[in-house]
């Protein structure tokens, strides 16, 4: 009976050995804790700043060291730099819907080391971020579906100082509203936009102390310029809102100053029930 139990235990011994053998590479950097999951190497040094650009936002940056430090200068790029030699870590990047890891290797090689890595589609990983129900991308591609739309609203506009602002569409999408707003100038002086606000106001102003006024902010405005002499359009993107009755949503447009031309448009309640649906 012994002998038979040696026997065994000789058995499991040389399996184990033959396994650990024949073990792959990426496991046994698993067992050493160098390379976990097999990542992508990243080469770094002190002295370039490493480019990351991502297809979306990036909303999330984890660094598993000190020693390297990075920030977002704009809001798909993420800039790392280390700032001792010898410094490499791991380095996780999440976007709006995906996720991304790589280590970063310390060299003094500057010929090996990135200065900007755009980040293949093949090296991320499906991630359901709880925040983000669209990506930019996505409301990108519904702004300009509105943009070919015919308009639904022709009476909801204001004049002012010979400009006019008129209310072309309005759209929702799951939590989103869509607001597509035009603006005339029939001046021949260019317009040069200072500020676009979103308020919700009172309809009725009794007294200014008890006047309430709620500012709003869009989540993304398709049309960035600034200037324009004739005819402008933009399409904004906010997360669903309601008010009641008595209040309006108000978008006013300013301009910069020495002129000063601010033109106001008032929305009210009933034309935000009335927005279209899209269809996919």
């Amino acid at each position: 009976m012994r002998k038979f139990i040696a026997t065994i235990v000789c058995f499991v011994c040389l399996i184990s050995s033959i396994q650990a053998q024949t073990m792959p590479i990426g496991e046994n950097v698993q067992m050493a804790g160098e390379n976990p999951e097999e990542l992508k190497v990243i080469y770094v040094n002190k002295d370039v700043s490493t480019h990351f650009v991502a297809m979306e936002d990036i909303k999330y940056v984890d660094i598993s060291i000190n020693d390297i430090v990075g920030d977002i200068p704009t809001s798909n790029t993420l800039r790392v730099k280390p700032i001792k030699e010898g410094a490499s870590g791991v380095i996780t990047i999440v976007t709006e819907r995906f996720l991304v890891q790589y280590l970063l290797v310390y060299t003094s090689d500057l010929a090996k080391t990135y200065t900007r890595f755009t980040i293949p589609y093949a090296d991320l990983k499906s991630y359901m971020n709880p925040e983000t129900n669209m990506t930019k991308s996505q409301m990108y591609d519904y702004a300009y579906r509105m943009f070919i739309s015919d308009n639904k609203f022709y009476d909801v506009s204001s004049k002012s100082n010979l400009m006019k602002i008129r209310l072309n569409n309005i759209y929702t999408f799951d939590k989103y509203f869509f607001i597509d707003i035009s603006m005339i100038n029939r001046s021949n002086i260019r317009y040069d936009i200072d500020q676009i606000r979103f308020k919700i106001e009172d309809k009725k102003q009794t007294k200014a102390t008890n006047f309430q006024s709620i500012e709003i902010l869009p989540l993304m405005q398709v049309n960035n310029n600034k200037v324009f002499k004739k005819n402008y359009r933009n399409i904004f993107v906010f997360e669903k809102f309601t008010f009641p009755d008595e209040k309006v949503l108000t978008v006013e447009i300013s301009e910069k100053q020495i002129s000063g031309r601010t033109i106001t448009l008032r929305i009210d309640y009933a034309d935000v029930l009335n927005a279209d649906s899209f269809i996919d």
